[in-house]
């Protein structure tokens, strides 16, 4: 590892760590190897290795590779070898056995591969960090992080959070790592990789990762469109309510149950409880009062688990109806139920058999043992000195660590919430712990489509749904259904995700998705540029050192093509000089650690006043809120949607069609009632004589086909049937539709004509007419063999 940069004397460095040029980090494995490493060690045993090498035993095999590996004057064999080895071992024993040798042609013969670590995973312990190499190996320049590095440094000097763990992934390998500060800074102890950092909302992430586990299973004939009431009954829309419109005294009806996928992207019309630094008791007019007494009753014991929660919540009135609106909720929580009905767990044993233990997540969970108490720091807030932004902030502790912590032992909150803050702010506590090795190794696997070191977690095709843009209104220019009113931002299953809008922050990324935590973390995965980033702080509210690290990882991809040029470091809506590479000279007789500070000092004084907030820290920052949203007041009292110039056509048609009074607007097209589609919106079968009248897709404008969700018929097992399935299209290709079918999780390529369009709101539901009892049109009979070739 690579120092970059010194500090000066008397001040504790920041460590920073660029990959050693030339070493092995990962070895290519071909995949029909991969079952014969053990799991989660990923190593494999001499005797095993001299097996599939074609040898007798394991004497015989030390006996050939001893004096070979002693020539090149390397280390004798264990008992286990690991991938770098055992390919070692294939080219040493090729010459002597016809295994040995198919085996290499296997390495060499361009077969479909895995990526396995070099060596052996401790079989306990915490996993070592994720394999690197030099920023320049992929294609990026150190300086900007180099800098970035003295920036954060000055940042935990000055207190602005106690201390960082941060890095960046390029082309799936580490290229840049910093820890500075401190975990626990009374006790001054290092922030580290394996510090546990308390994760709160990205612990939504996980949970939306695991309940995805169960919906690929075909046996579970689980659907996103599925009723929450199938799993829990107090959600059944009969026993709820939504709060009333304005000028309306009595709670209003439901007007459809809330689905999984409404839970999963936060359009269910549940609120949020109170955040960090909200007042208790809830004043008139705060916009979580309404669950005042639910917050009491966790705190107080009455509640006692995830179930009773989840009763008492459903007894709540909605903020709105389900599927008008996005509102960042408890639906992620709810959705843990769920996750326990489905598989009659508890939600931290499904965690650890879904997620973490697959994926060697040996420090995340939601309990820390007692053993393991002085892992966890305190966590901070970060609060000015009088008003005075250049003087080093005070920190005050919000939980503290070791056994004291509210994650340690007996602490924990009863209720193993997603990441919400289920109890009032004075008990402020709830989701999972993780470390910066370990959260990285989740991030890999959605990198990698759901695999990791050679073991899959999730279909490829489960976590191309899960990175979708899930609001589809977010690319249409429609303001008020963008997550926290950032243009083009939408939501995905795993966090928000910037769609392309003229109005965009600058310095965003189409297709780039992401989502932070209360006490400090965050992440990004641009899957564009092939960027992971991922900070971790224990100081509340502070999120803004994840977008510096992103800007400089993009900085360093743009640097290693162009060189060094003046411009600014940051591409949000300001545009301070504190990256810039070609400076004015210092004086010699100025301390260039002292001019640095200042220039961070005046950068951060710009940010403070000029920066957007983005939607990741729009969820976690206290204040008020909206008590029901616009798109929920009565039809009269909604601009016509010809007053919005920006608006695009597709959003003025959605707009003129709430106008007109109809939450789910009447599509031109008819649907044959007797259309077997239950009201789940279930794959069922129909002969293939029927025809129904439905909506084709044009095959004029294919493009605007992109993203949208359809119904196709394919064969079913009896050949008299048809299977009706919903999908997503994901590729276009001339008059060949790629389409992702949901349930079974399949990838099929057809043909402009061999589906319908389902109508989607503004927020991804689909839309019928009050009197269908069908949730889509049916699509056009499959063609015949002969036109189904041509």
């Amino acid at each position: 590892a690579v120092p970059a940069g010194g500090q000066p004397p008397g001040k504790p460095a920041a460590s920073v760590a660029f990959g050693a040029a030339g070493g092995p980090v990962w070895v290519e494995v071909p995949r029909n190897l991969v079952g014969q490493f053990a799991q989660p060690e990923v190593h494999v045993s001499v005797e095993h290795a001299a097996r599939l090498l074609g040898l007798p035993g394991e004497k015989e095999l030390r006996k050939f590779v001893a004096p070979l590996l002693k020539q090149t004057g390397e280390e004798p064999l264990g008992n286990f070898v690991g991938a770098m080895m055992f390919k070692r071992l294939v080219a040493l024993c090729s010459s002597k056995t016809v295994p040995a040798r198919r085996l290499l042609e296997d390495f060499l013969g361009g077969q479909p591969s895995a990526m396995l670590p070099a060596n052996p995973v401790a079989s306990t312990g915490p996993v070592a960090r994720w394999p690197s190499c030099p920023p320049e190996a992929v294609g990026m320049d150190r300086a900007p992080f180099e800098r970035l590095a003295k920036y954060f440094e000055w940042r935990t000097r000055m207190r602005h959070f106690a201390g960082i763990a941060c890095g960046v992934v390029k082309s799936g390998q580490l290229v840049y790592y910093q820890e500075s500060g401190f975990a626990n800074v009374e006790a001054k102890v290092k922030m580290t990789g394996d510090t546990l950092v308390r994760l709160f909302s990205m612990t939504k992430c996980i949970v939306a990762a695991a309940f995805m586990t169960f919906l690929e299973d075909p046996a579970l004939c689980l659907d996103l469109d599925d009723p929450v009431a199938k799993f829990i009954p107090a959600f059944a829309p009969a026993q709820m309510s939504v709060l009333p419109r304005r000028g309306q005294k009595g709670n209003q009806p439901l007007e459809g149950p809330i689905t999984l996928r409404q839970l999963l992207t936060h359009t269910s019309g549940i609120g949020y409880g109170p955040t960090l630094d909200d007042p208790w008791p809830p004043v008139k007019g705060s916009y979580y009062k309404i669950y005042e007494e639910l917050c009491e009753k966790t705190r107080d014991g009455t509640i006692k688990n995830l179930e009773d929660w989840c009763n008492m919540l459903a007894k709540v009135p909605l903020k709105g109806q389900p599927g008008h609106f996005w509102d960042y909720s408890y639906s992620l929580d709810v959705l843990g139920r769920v996750v326990e009905v489905i598989s009659k767990k508890p939600l931290d044993v499904v965690i650890e058999e879904r997620i973490c233990g697959p994926l060697k997540m040996r420090d995340s969970g939601f309990v820390v043992p007692k053993e393991q108490a002085h892992r966890i720091g305190p966590w901070y807030k970060s609060d000015e000195i009088d008003g005075k932004p250049n003087l080093a902030h005070q920190l005050t502790v919000v939980d503290k660590g070791g056994d004291e912590s509210g994650w340690v032992d007996s602490n924990v909150s009863k209720v193993l919430s997603a990441g919400g803050t289920v109890e009032v702010p004075l008990v402020m506590k709830g989701g999972m712990v993780s470390t910066f090795n370990d959260y990285l190794r989740f991030l890999m696997m959605i990198r990698n489509f759901g695999e990791l070191e050679g073991l899959r977690v999730l279909k490829k095709e489960t976590v191309q749904a899960m990175i979708c843009n899930h609001i589809p209104a977010a690319c249409n220019g429609k303001k008020t259904v963008f997550v926290f009113d950032k243009p083009g931002v939408g939501y995905s299953c795993l966090g928000q995700i910037q769609a392309l809008h003229p109005k965009q922050d600058k310095g965003t990324y189409s297709g780039e998705y992401g989502w932070g935590g209360l006490a400090g973390p965050a992440w990004t995965i641009d899957p564009r540029s092939d960027l992971i980033v991922l900070s971790m702080t224990q100081t509340a509210f502070v999120l803004d050192h994840e977008e510096y690290l992103r800007y400089a990882a993009r900085r360093a991809i743009h640097q290693h093509i162009y060189g060094s040029v003046a411009t600014p470091a940051k591409a949000t809506s300001y545009s301070p000089e504190c990256f810039d590479v070609v400076r004015k000279r210092i004086d010699a007789g100025k301390d260039e650690t002292s001019s640095m500070d200042k220039e961070f000092e005046e950068d951060y004084r710009i940010t403070q006043k000029t920066r957007n907030k983005t939607a990741k820290e729009r969820a976690i920052l206290p204040g008020a809120r909206l008590e029901r949203h616009p798109s929920d007041e009565d039809p009269e009292a909604t601009p016509k949607a010809e007053d919005d110039p920006e608006a695009t056509p597709a959003a003025k048609r959605r707009k003129s069609q709430a106008v007109a009074g109809t939450s789910a607007s009447v599509a031109p097209m008819t649907a044959d009632k007797s259309s077997p589609v239950d009201s789940a919106g279930k794959a069922t079968t129909a002969s293939k004589t029927q025809e129904s009248p439905r909506r084709l897709a044009d095959p004029s404008k294919p493009d605007e086909l992109l993203f949208s969700r359809v119904a196709l018929r394919t064969d079913g097992a009896n050949g008299d049937d048809v299977v009706i399935r919903k999908g997503r299209v994901t590729a276009i290709e001339g008059d060949k539709i790629e389409v992702v079918t949901e349930g079974c999780w399949s990838t099929k390529s057809v043909r402009l004509g061999d589906f319908c369009v389902i109508e989607e709101s503004q927020f991804g539901i689909p839309t019928v007419r009050p009197t269908d009892p069908m949730e889509f049109p049916a699509p056009p009979a499959p063609r015949s063999p002969a036109n189904r070739a041509a």
